[in-house]
Parts: C-alpha cells; structure tokens; sequence
C-alpha cells in the first residue's frame, strides 16, 4: 500500500526511541513536541509539556495543532527505575492521558509507546523492588506506571495502537545509542569485573530490541494507517539466554584482548536463600546496594517464560524474529561499548 504524505506530531524525539525513528519518518513532516531537551532533524518544534492541560499551550496555539496533526506518536517516557513515582505518574500516567487527548481533540490516530513488561508486571512487583529498605532502582514503579499509562490510552476514546517494545539496545549494525539502558549497565559491570554471581536462571530469557527495528515497526504501522491493537516488538521465544547474553559479553571482550572474569549464572532463589544471609552481615554497605539494585535489575531483565512477540505479524520486521539476529544485535552493542571505553574496561 502507497503512503501518503503525513504530518507526525513526535513526542520523545530527544530519547532513545525518538533518535531512531526521526531518521525513518523522512517521508512525513514531523513536529516533535519538546519540554527540556530539544530533539534534531525534525521539521519544526514546539515547546509543550505533555502533562499539562492543552500540552501547557494555550487554546488557539492548541487547536491550530490540532487542526494540522495527522498522526500522533507518542515516544516519551521515564525509564529511570531510580526515579520517584510522582516523577513516573507525571509523564507516563499524565503525559498519556495528555497525548491521548490530543488525539482525540485532533481526530488523529495514536501509536502509544509502552513496554513488553507489562505482561510480567505482577512478577516485577513481587519481585522485591516495593519492599522498603530495598536500594532505590525499582522496576516495579516503572512497570505499574505504564500499565496505568495504557488503561488510559485505551479508556480515551481514541484510535489507539499499543506498541509493547522490550529492552531497547543499540542500532542492529553499529550498535549505537544515545542513552544507556539497563541492559547496558549489567554488561558494564560484567565488562569492570564488578559482578561476582549472575543472579538468573542460566535458562532465563533476556528480552531486548535495537532500536532501529523498533523505530520501523512503529513507521510500518504508521505507514500502513493500522489505528487499533497491541504489537508486542520484542524477540519473544527466540531471547537469548541469560548464560548466552553474559558468554556474548566474554567473548566480545576477549575478542579486544579484555580480560573478564568467569561469572556463575545463580538462581534468585539461591541468591536470597543462601548468598544473602550468609555474607549481608559481614560486607559493607555499598556491597548491599550493588547486590540490591542487580536482583531489582534481573527481575525485570531476566525471566523464566518468553514474552509475548509480534514482529511476524510487522511487514520487514519477520527477520528479527530469530536468536542469531538477536546475538548479532547484542555483540553490535558490546562491540560499540568496549570501542568507546577500551581503556577504562582493558584496566579493569
């Protein structure tokens, strides 16, 4: 099917996911909507907040929007797991029902970016990450923010598409990215031989994206004018393993002539039951909040089931959908790490 000419209102066109699809929606004019940080290679920009009413426009800048918008993405969001609820009810719960507004006063089709852990969203919270004492980073705020983020989306009245990714790593190819992920961290530790255990099933999967397949799975459903459903972008049954993940991050370090430690794949379970009472006592307090901010970490990174994936059902997307793409992704995004901090991780 032909595409026509559209214009895009972007919002997250400075994050990760907004970086990626800027380049891809070159065939439509895109306005991307900027609070803070201001996003390049779009076609203009307009300073809103999407947490306030009319986008904190006032009413005839809001409705001359309106009136130009064609399509809404809806890209921005709080990741970090060490950031307060009001800070994650304010732009994934408010800045939803914003955009989701906008939409519907603009009579324009919404593709509402979420994440695939919403499917594990009662897993994460029972994890560990809402017990007090626990070391700031939780996940489970992140999760329940976006799924009160998309009951919104989908209560709005809007022509709502939910996009699900997982983990969002660097581009397939180069491996770059213009902010680190969790992902990223977990591989900077393994990398700083800073990590004395893996605390996951060494059969876990570990779900993650590169951002230039999610950036064209969202302009393909653009492009194709789908304006209801669910689309889960992520590698679902063929995720490495948590055992395959840490062997990639070992391998592509000895391939730089780096040294990194063997690393033992334990079960949360032994973790908690074992590791846990037996050394607490006895380490000192940044060690306790190292361990406690990797098991926050795992319990979203790592899991027992695959999730949900629908990248066969996306038009250029089918080729994803295998564990050799999803390794070579990975190995593009250690390689892209180690290239940059050689030094620091050749010292370590």
């Amino acid at each position: 099917m032909a595409t026509s000419h559209k214009t895009v209102l972007l919002t997250g066109g400075s994050g990760v996911l907004g970086t990626a699809l800027i380049p891809q929606l070159r065939h439509h004019r895109v306005i991307a909507l900027a609070h803070r940080k201001l996003p390049s290679g779009c076609d203009r920009v307009v300073h809103a907040d999407v947490s306030q009413p009319l986008l904190g426009l006032d009413g005839a800048t809001y409705r001359e929007l309106c009136a130009e918008v064609d399509v809404v993405i809806h890209a921005a969001g709080m990741v970090k797991f060490s950031s307060t609820a009001e800070e994650m009810e304010t732009l994934n719960v408010q800045g939803a029902r914003g955009m989701a507004q906008f939409a519907v006063d603009a009579d324009a089709p919404l593709i509402h970016v979420s994440t695939a852990y919403v499917a594990r969203a009662e897993e994460i919270r029972a994890a560990g990450g809402d017990q007090s004492g626990r070391a700031g980073s939780s996940p489970s705020l992140y999760v329940t923010s976006k799924v009160a983020g998309e009951k919104i989306v989908r209560d709005s009245g809007a022509q709502a598409v939910i996009v699900r990714p997982s983990i969002i790593i660097g581009d397939s190819v180069t491996g770059e990215i213009s902010e680190t992920q969790g992902l990223h961290t977990f591989a900077h530790n393994v990398l700083r031989n800073r990590l004395p255990f893996v605390p996951s099933d060494p059969t876990g999967y570990v779900d993650f994206v590169p951002q230039d397949l999610v950036a064209r799975a969202v302009v393909t459903l653009l492009d194709q004018d789908v304006r209801d459903g669910e689309y889960w972008i992520s590698s679902g049954a063929h995720a490495l393993t948590s055992a395959r993940l840490t062997e990639v991050i070992i391998e592509e370090a000895a391939a730089q002539g780096i040294t990194v430690n063997p690393l033992r794949v334990l079960s949360p379970d032994i973790v908690e039951r074992l590791v846990r009472p037996a050394f607490f006592d006895v380490v000192p307090d940044w060690a306790k909040t190292r361990l406690d901010r990797l098991l926050d970490m795992t319990a979203v990174l790592f899991h027992e089931h695959p999730i949900p994936s629908s990248l066969t059902e996306i038009p250029g997307c089918e080729s994803a959908a295998d564990a050799k793409a999803s390794e070579n992704a990975w190995r593009a995004s250690i390689r892209h790490m180690i290239q940059n901090r050689y030094k620091v991780y050749a010292a370590a």
